[in-house]
Formats: C-alpha cells, sequence, structure tokens
C-alpha cells in the first residue's frame, strides 16, 4: 500500500520540484527531452555496423597492455633472482677462505655451505638447483653435497664458466655431468666426480664416490637456462662459482600468461637471435616463422598484425633486459581468440540500446540536472539564502546583474588603489633617495618602479632639489609654519610640472625644500627642459608665497641605483650657494654657477654607504673592497694630508656610528685604545686604512660571525637532542628543520660542519647502536627490536647487516 501511495506521488514531487526551479532550466530540459529521445535508437545501429572495428583496436590495445604487464611480472621475477643470487654471492660464507679450506676435516664448515645452498635453492619457486664449483688444485662442486671432481670434460666445463669476464650472467651452456640419484653415498663410477657427506668426511679413508656423465647438450631450445655468479663477489680474482639452474616448466608456465586466450605462441630470444625458452605451444614451424618476421624489423618493441597460414595474430614483442644481456620477448595470439566476444556483443547492443530508449526520459532527466548543477552553484554563490533567482528572471540574467555588480566593486577597488598610489611612489622614492634600498639590484628596482606604473627603460632619471629661503623676512609666515610653506610649495611644483613632465614625482621634505624626482626619454634634453621649469616654480613661488628660491638640477644618471649617489652629490651642492638674498639656480652639469670652497675635498659617500652596508649584513670580502676603494677615492680627491685625515676620521666616525646602532659597544672591540688619536698622528694612508680593517671592521665583522656561529652551534645541539629523545619515531631532516625554524638545507650543512657526519648516517648509527645494546641485554624479539629503535623488521635486518657486517640474529649469538 505504502509503496503504491510513494508511486502516485513521484510525479507529483518530481514536478513540483520542476516547478521550483529556474526558468533556464525548465526551458534547457524540455529541449534536452525532445533532441535525447531519438538518438538512442540510431546509436544503436551505428554502434552495431560500425563499431566492430572499433572494438577491435581497443580489444587489442587491452592485449597489448595485458603482455606488458605479464611482462613486467616475468621481468621483476628474473630481477629478484639476480639480485638474490648477488646478495649470496656477497655473503662472507662465499668468501676467500674456501679456496684454501679442507672440506675433509672441516666437516662442518662443509656442512654448513651445504646447508647455504639448501637454503638458497628454496629461496625462490623458479629455482631447481643450485651448484658451487670451486677451482682449486682438487677441484670440488657442491651440489648441494660435497663432490670431488676428476672428469676432466667436467672441469673444464665448470673453468669455461669461471673464465667468463662477467661477474654475473646468464647462459644456456650444460656442464656435461651431474649427480647420479644412485651413487650420491656409495659405489664407484668412471665420471671422475666424487661425492664426500659431512659424515663420511670425518672417517679416514673413506670411500670415493663419483657421478653419473648426463646426456650430451640438448638442442638449444630445450637446454637449461643458468645464471651464474663469480665468487667471492667482491674478489678481482675470483675462484668459484655460483650456478643457479632454473625450472624449465615454471618458467614456461609464466611464459603462457602472455597468451591469456591459451592460443598462439610465446617464446625468449637472447641477443643473437636465438631461443632461450619456448612455452612449446602453436609449433615449431609457427615459432620459426613468427622470429623470422621479429627479427627483420628496426623497431626494438612494437605490436603488429600478422598473418601466417590463414589465420592473423597480434604479435607483441620488445626488449627484456637482463644482467650483462638483454632478451627479446615475442607473443603472438589468434585476433579471433581476442575479438570473438565482439560479434555476440555487438548483437546485444541494438537490443540494450532500444532498451535505453524507454530510460532516455528518466536518464536525461539526471543529466540535466547534472549540467545545471555549476549554474546553480554559481547562483548560490551569488544569494546564499534561497540559492534561486528572483522571479521574473532566468539564471543567466540573475548572473548578469550580479556580474554587474561584482565589477561595479571591483572598479571601486582599483579607485582606491590608484587613490593610494601617490603615496607608494612617495614612499618608495624617499627610501631610494635616502639609500634605504642600496642592497636591492637594478632589476628588482626597475621591476618596482613598474608596478608603480613608471615606465623605465630607455630613459635617464633627474632630480631637481627647491631649497626655500628669505621666508622670515617678509613677516607673512612665522616659526612652526616650515611645513605649511613647504606644502603650499610642493602643490605650485605639482601643478608646473603636470604641464610640462610626463614621468614624475614631487617629495615633500616638511624642512622648507621639496624635491622633485623626473623621468625622462635618453633622447630628451632634460637640462634644458627642467632649468625653464625651475624657472617657472621660482617666479611662481616668489609671486605667491614671497619667498626666495635656490634650485639645483642633478646630473642625469643611467640606473635607478645611482639616483641615491644623484641626491647626496644634490644636497652637497646646495650648500655652496651663494648668500645673496635671492633666487639660484645650481646646474651639476655645470659647476660654474656656485661656488666651492678653495681647496675643497670631494668626499667619497657613495663609498662610505657601500663599506657601511657591507658590514651591516657581515659581508667581509665587499666590507674590506669597499674600504680599499674608499681609500682611494680619497687621496685622489684631498689635497693635503690634514685633509685626508679629516676624511678618514670622519669614516671611523660613520662606522662608529653604525656600530652603537647594530648593538655593539666600538670601544670594547677596539681594546679601549683611542683610534680618532692614533689615526691623527698617522701619516701614511695605508697606514689609515690598516688601523681602520684592524681595529674598527675586522673586529665587528668577527663579531657578527661569532654570534652566528654561537647561535648555529646551539641550533644543531638542540636537533641532536631531539633525536635522542626521539629516534625510535618516524623522523626526518625536513621535520627537524621545521622544529628548528630553519631549512633543510641549511640544517644538513650546518649538522655536517658541526658533528662531522650528515643527518642521516648520526640517525643511523644511534639506531644500530641502540638495537645492539638491546639485543645483548635483552630478550625481546628481533621484530620488537626492530621497532623499538623505529624500523621495519625487514629493512631493520638488511640496515643491520651493511652496518655491523651480521644480521642481527648472527649478532646476538656471538654477544
Amino acid at each position: 500500500m505504502k509503496f503504491n501511495q510513494l508511486l502516485v506521488k513521484l510525479p507529483e514531487t518530481a514536478w513540483r520540484r520542476l516547478g521550483d526551479r529556474g526558468r533556464f532550466y525548465r526551458q534547457s530540459l524540455i529541449l534536452f527531452l525532445l533532441i535525447a529521445s531519438i538518438p538512442g535508437f540510431i546509436t544503436g545501429v551505428c554502434i552495431y555496423f560500425f563499431g566492430v572495428g572499433g572494438m577491435e583496436r581497443d580489444l587489442s590495445d587491452m592485449h597489448r597492455g595485458q603482455v606488458a604487464e605479464r611482462v613486467r611480472n616475468i621481468d621483476d621475477q628474473l630481477a629478484y633472482l639476480e639480485l638474490d643470487l648477488s646478495h649470496w654471492a656477497f655473503s662472507p660464507r662465499f668468501g676467500s677462505e674456501l679456496k684454501e679450506l679442507d672440506y675433509v676435516y672441516s666437516f662442518q664448515e662443509t656442512y654448513d655451505i651445504t646447508k647455504t645452498l639448501v637454503i638458497v635453492n628454496g629461496s625462490h619457486p623458479l629455482i631447481d638447483n643450485v651448484e658451487l664449483f670451486i677451482d682449486r688444485k682438487d677441484p670440488v662442486l657442491f651440489k648441494p653435497g660435497y663432490y670431488k671432481l676428476a672428469d676432466t670434460q667436467v672441469i673444464q666445463a665448470y673453468r669455461g664458466l669461471l673464465a667468463d669476464p662477467r661477474s654475473i650472467y646468464w647462459t644456456g651452456r650444460t656442464v656435461p655431468g651431474g649427480v647420479s640419484r644412485g651413487n650420491e653415498r656409495g659405489g664407484g663410477d668412471a665420471s671422475g666426480i666424487e661425492a664426500v657427506t659431512p659424515a663420511d668426511a670425518a672417517r679416514p679413508g673413506m670411500d670415493e664416490l663419483t657421478l653419473e656423465a648426463e646426456a650430451a647438450w640438448e638442442d638449444a631450445e630445450n637446454e637449461p637456462i643458468r645464471l651464474v655468479h663469480r665468487i667471492p663477489g667482491e674478489s678481482p680474482a675470483p675462484f668459484g662459482v655460483l650456478v643457479v639452474t632454473l625450472k624449465q616448466d615454471r618458467l614456461a608456465s609464466l611464459l603462457k600468461t602472455m597468451t591469456p586466450y591459451n592460443e598462439g605462441a610465446t617464446f625468449l630470444l637472447d641477443e643473437g637471435g636465438q631461443y632461450v625458452i619456448s612455452d612449446k605451444s602453436g609449433g615449431k614451424e609457427l615459432q620459426a616463422h613468427l622470429r623470422e618476421e621479429v627479427l627483420k624489423r628496426k623497431e626494438r618493441a612494437g605490436t603488429f598484425l600478422w598473418e601466417d597460414g590463414g589465420v592473423t595474430y597480434s604479435v607483441s614483442y620488445g626488449p627484456m633486459r637482463r644482467v650483462e644481456a638483454e632478451w627479446t620477448y615475442i607473443s603472438a595470439a589468434p585476433v579471433t581468440a581476442i575479438t570473438s566476444p565482439v560479434v555476440t556483443l555487438s548483437n546485444i547492443i541494438l537490443l540494450i540500446s532500444t532498451t535505453g530508449l524507454l530510460l532516455a526520459l528518466l536518464l536525461s532527466w539526471l543529466a540535466s540536472r547534472r549540467m545545471y548543477s555549476p549554474v546553480e552553484r554559481l547562483i548560490r554563490r551569488f544569494d546564499s539564502d534561497t540559492g534561486q533567482a528572483p522571479r521574473g528572471l532566468d539564471e543567466f540574467q540573475y548572473i548578469e546583474s550580479q556580474w554587474s555588480q561584482a565589477a561595479s566593486v571591483r572598479r571601486d577597488l582599483e579607485n582606491r588603489l590608484n587613490d593610494q598610489l601617490p603615496s607608494l611612489r612617495t614612499g618608495f622614492l624617499f627610501q631610494l633617495v635616502q639609500g634605504h634600498l642600496y642592497t636591492h639590484s637594478e632589476e628588482h628596482l626597475r621591476e618596482r618602479m613598474k608596478r608603480y606604473g613608471w615606465e623605465t627603460p630607455g630613459s635617464r632619471f633627474y632630480i631637481v632639489h627647491f631649497q626655500l629661503t628669505g621666508w622670515e623676512q617678509e613677516g607673512r609666515f612665522s616659526y612652526g609654519d616650515e611645513s605649511l610653506l613647504t606644502f603650499a610649495a610642493a602643490n605650485i611644483m605639482e601643478e608646473l610640472a603636470a604641464a610640462r613632465l610626463e614621468q614624475y614625482n614631487v617629495l615633500n621634505f616638511h624642512d622648507l625644500s621639496v624635491g622633485l624626482f623626473v623621468i625622462m626619454p635618453e633622447e630628451d634634453e632634460g637640462t634644458e627642459l627642467l632649468s625653464q621649469l625651475a624657472g617657472e616654480v621660482t617666479s611662481a613661488v616668489n609671486r605667491l608665497l614671497r619667498v626666495q628660491v635656490a634650485a639645483a638640477i642633478s646630473r642625469p644618471v643611467d640606473t635607478i641605483s645611482r639616483v641615491t649617489e644623484a641626491y647626496m652629490e644634490l644636497e652637497r651642492a646646495a650648500g655652496f650657494r651663494r648668500l645673496i638674498g635671492r633666487n639660484q639656480l645650481l646646474n651639476m652639469q655645470d659647476p660654474d654657477n656656485y661656488d666651492l670652497p678653495d681647496g675643497g675635498a670631494e668626499y667619497p659617500f657613495g663609498t662610505e654607504l657601500e663599506l657601511v652596508q657591507a658590514m651591516r649584513q657581515g659581508k667581509r670580502e665587499e666590507a674590506e673592497a669597499a674600504a680599499g676603494r674608499f681609500l682611494g677615492e680619497a687621496v685622489r680627491a684631498c689635497r693635503t694630508e690634514t685633509e685626508l685625515q679629516q676624511t678618514m676620521l670622519q669614516l671611523l666616525g660613520s662606522i662608529r656610528h653604525m656600530m652603537l646602532e647594530s648593538g655593539v659597544n666600538p670601544l670594547r672591540l677596539s681594546g679601549g685604545a683611542n683610534l680618532f688619536g692614533r689615526l691623527s698622528q698617522l701619516r701614511d694612508p695605508q697606514r689609515m686604512l690598516k688601523l681602520l680593517k684592524e681595529k674598527a671592521i675586522l673586529p665587528f665583522l668577527s663579531e657578527r660571525e661569532a654570534l652566528a656561529g654561537v647561535e648555529l652551534r646551539r641550533l644543531v645541539e638542540q636537533t641532536i637532542e631531539y633525536i635522542q629523545s626521539h629516534f625510535a619515531e618516524d623522523i626526518s631532516l625536513e621535520s627537524c628543520a621545521d622544529l628548528a625554524g630553519t631549512s633543510s638545507y641549511t640544517l644538513s650543512r650546518l649538522f655536517k660542519q658541526v658533528t662531522g657526519v650528515n643527518f642521516i648516517d648520526y640517525v643511523t648509527e644511534l639506531r644500530i647502536n641502540r638495537a645492539k645494546e638491546l639485543l645483548r641485554c635483552t630478550d625481546m624479539k628481533v621484530t620488537e627490536v626492530a621497532e623499538a629503535v623505529g624500523y621495519q623488521q625487514r629493512y631493520f635486518n638488511r640496515i643491520f647487516k651493511k652496518q655491523s657486517g651480521v644480521t642481527p640474529t648472527q649478532y646476538r649469538e656471538m654477544a
């Protein structure tokens, strides 16, 4: 009853929800339903007639992917076998002492070797048997029991394996002799192989045991595959080989997985194009034709369709890299085996499409809701309360109106930003002219000016300095009105500059002086234009404010970083104006229009700034170079010895001022010496420079480095304390760097510098030492010890053996 009521109410509920949607949604849904009613049937017919070929290609691609996955599986199995054999070859069990060992009297060692070979034999499902051949005066063979070799043919066969210069390699060569199951414990034979068991080895005069010769070499296709590793693994002069023979049936079963439809053929070829192994399917004739076809192709890997005997095959081939060799896998499967389901499937498609036509209305409704969801989310972002467009508007009309409001708000924000832009420009220029941006590169400064709206490429930069004088004589202004007077003059300059200049900025210093920063193209004659502008500003200020103006125009500079130097030069030149109580114009490119005092020396302010900034940043080489340049410029500028002394004394005062600002006591650094007195007594310029370096510059830099070194050592010590208390947890260099508040690179470099070892080695050594202590002093299991020091058991065994030379279990037995 309830189900029938639900069926009755469902259309009513769906229609009501449809009415709650917007007008655009309803119109789109109706159109979508009309369009979706017909294509379902047409699609089924088209797929039936035209989709078979596409599905064949898709299934062929799927087959190629399956083959690639199976090849990776086989490659992983063989790679694991290679790695495992290399591990055993480097084991101390197969060390150099085997060459001189008396296997008869050292029967315990003989038994251990046999046991180890049994372990190796069972370590991988592909291994059929493991042999150990030791070439010495009386060659011996473990298979896995101990045998003496007397047959020259057998010995030469094993020596042939040993003579190969490769440390590890794959081969199909068969040793013409093997262990006779019937003669392992007794009896003699002409094979020349004598078997000795550990029990018999303890008895003098034991019976000689021999092996029967096995069959000669089989066909190359049926030859067993062997993996050979010379021992000892690390020795430049090996004297034996470990030979692992693979199970042909197991490897053939792996190859069969490359043809998932149990038809076709799969086999491996070596570098010379010879068979390594085959799954014996498809017949030798098919394999021979397929091998010939693949070897003719230039591509090392690929997939192609190939026809043989009226059957079309999908062939996939490619390289399979092995140690010291490269094999080629070839897999061929009949296309009919891949595409056989397609015909039945294509017949079903028409029936499914017909059924799908009945579901088109429901699916179209669901799809339309899905397609409408982005519009609905966007409307909900605009109106989080209702999530619907107002009545009378479809969704897109509502979005358009909201978008217009958002655009209006954005324009309002842009206008506010533009209103603040002059303040940002002025603040940047104040920092620039006062030398606070000295350490910034030219590219960075130009990038900042570009963000502030200036165009600097192909331009030169000017500074015009205006000094207001005579303001107290007119009686119109009193003391305390300096800022008001300067503000009025800056406004006058702003209006006049706007009529003549494109890129400029007025700097109000609030001390009866105003600056004008100007950017002009290189081809324009800026000095003449600025001289005319200075004249207009002077006339306007005289007329409106009744004060005189002393204007100074800097030399043009091509780089932003030299603006500071130009401004400092301009300030110095402003002090050389004539005291005549009227307007003046000083042009730095024409020094004849202002007076320099006789015998005056030009002080290298720019180089002094470089020296002070280098000392602040602890750059020793740059500071010493700047001090040398300062002395050179001072010597060239000063005319007398007294002038040079005064210049160097001024430099010493600037350095001591910087020290005090940095929180360093200059008197302590100089050892209480009166540097001003000692400097005033020197006459030689180089001795002056030496005194400044030894008593001021270098001690300050050493003080900075010492403070930095103490902090860095404390940081490393805190890191070591954290490691020692949390080494059992999952700690890393990055996590320790985050705790120390620095980068992983910096912490790694400092850790190596302070402790002498890198971070990973320190943590590993700490964990291994703790593990040794637990193994010696407790009865904890190896897994528990691994967890206690922060390792997983498998990785713990490997890293413990790498660090100690033995496994954890062996170490506990030795302890």
